[in-house]
Formats: C-alpha cells, sequence, structure tokens
C-alpha cells in the first residue's frame, strides 16, 4: 500500500475509533449510572474501562502512521507530541498550584479524565503549527 492510501486508511481507522470512543464512553456511563450501579466493582471496572479499547485501536493506527512517514512527517509528529506534553504538564501543574491554594476545587477523577483528551487535542493543533512551520 503507497503512502498517500495508507495515510488514509489509517486516518480513516482514527475516525472510526473516536466514533466508537464516543459511543463505548456515552454506553459505559449509562450503564454504571443507571443499569449496574449497585453491581460488585469487578464489573464496574470493566464496565468503566470499555472505551479504552477503541483508544489503543486509534493509537495503533497513529503509531503506524508515524511508522510509515518520511523524515519531515516523523519530525513534526515530535515537535507537535513534544510540544502537546509540556503544554498539557504545564496546565496539570497549573491547576495543582491553585487547587493548593485553594483557589477553586477539582475532583482527581475529572482531571484524568480529561488528559488524554487534552493531550490529543493540543498534539492535533500542535502539529497543524508545525506543518505549517517546516512549509
Amino acid at each position: 500500500m503507497d503512502l498517500p492510501n495508507a495515510r488514509s486508511h489509517r486516518l480513516r481507522g482514527c475516525a472510526l475509533a473516536s466514533l466508537a470512543y464516543l459511543a463505548a464512553t456515552a454506553l459505559s456511563v449509562w450503564l454504571l449510572k443507571d443499569v449496574i450501579a449497585d453491581a460488585p466493582t469487578s464489573l464496574r471496572a470493566v464496565v468503566s474501562l470499555l472505551p479504552l479499547v477503541p483508544i489503543a485501536y486509534a493509537i495503533r493506527e497513529v503509531l503506524r502512521l508515524v511508522r510509515a512517514n518520511d523524515e519531515l512527517q516523523r519530525r513534526i509528529d515530535l515537535e507537535a507530541l513534544a510540544t502537546a506534553a509540556l503544554v498539557v504538564g504545564l496546565a496539570c501543574l497549573s491547576l495543582g498550584f491553585l487547587v493548593s491554594a485553594q483557589v477553586f476545587e477539582i475532583k482527581g477523577g475529572t482531571v484524568l479524565v480529561w488528559m488524554f483528551p487534552a493531550l490529543s487535542i493540543t498534539y492535533l493543533l500542535a502539529r497543524i503549527r508545525a506543518q505549517r512551520h517546516y512549509r
């Protein structure tokens, strides 16, 4: 499979995985709140981790896409990933300081759930910026 076809195939896989993630998350939340709220902890744990399945597939597709890229595209991906990690890390550190100063209160679970989406969105924005830089 040549690179343009492989790229569109991988991107389509990521898009489908994202839709599956949204569906799995909605199903998981509904089951945990309404259907199995009083179920054993082990069952609730398994149901709560259901959204990880499509995310793991999306990660696999992204890694395959990066491996198929040329050196410039890999450099863009590395720069975008480093930027995303540093920006999200700085945001988390800032939130931690604000919570420690009792400026406001955040539940730990809420922060953890939003870490990966924040990293993903920041990566996409940083990748667009890096692509423009190397044009």
